[in-house]
């Protein structure tokens, strides 16, 4: 069976899942300019936190019910280990400083 794949089937890849960004909730910058962002999303399996810097996903969490609270929980407590660490906060899309 040399053509067998254990990833061929009836799946979407990751790239092909729609998703819109809902809100932005904090940017922090590092002392050598790299950003790191939280964001939640609207997926069609419910609600992503990613946090990101830049283009590569550093964790992501879904929330299937309850409204964004455990997500902006969790972001929050990145944000304190990041801030502890020397990364620095930016201002927001709304304008306000980051939590």
């Amino acid at each position: 069976m040399p053509d067998y794949s254990p990833f061929r089937g009836k799946h979407r890849p990751a790239g092909d899942v729609p998703m819109s960004l809902a809100r932005s909730l904090w940017t922090l910058r590092s002392a050598v300019g790299k950003e790191i962002t939280a964001a939640i999303y609207e997926v069609p399996t419910g609600r992503e936190l990613r946090i990101s810097l830049g283009p590569e996903l550093l964790e992501s969490c879904l929330s299937r019910m309850g409204g964004d609270a455990a997500l902006e929980r969790r972001a929050g407590e990145v944000f304190e280990i990041l801030r502890e660490k020397g990364w620095s906060p930016t201002c927001t899309p709304e304008g306000s400083m980051a939590p």
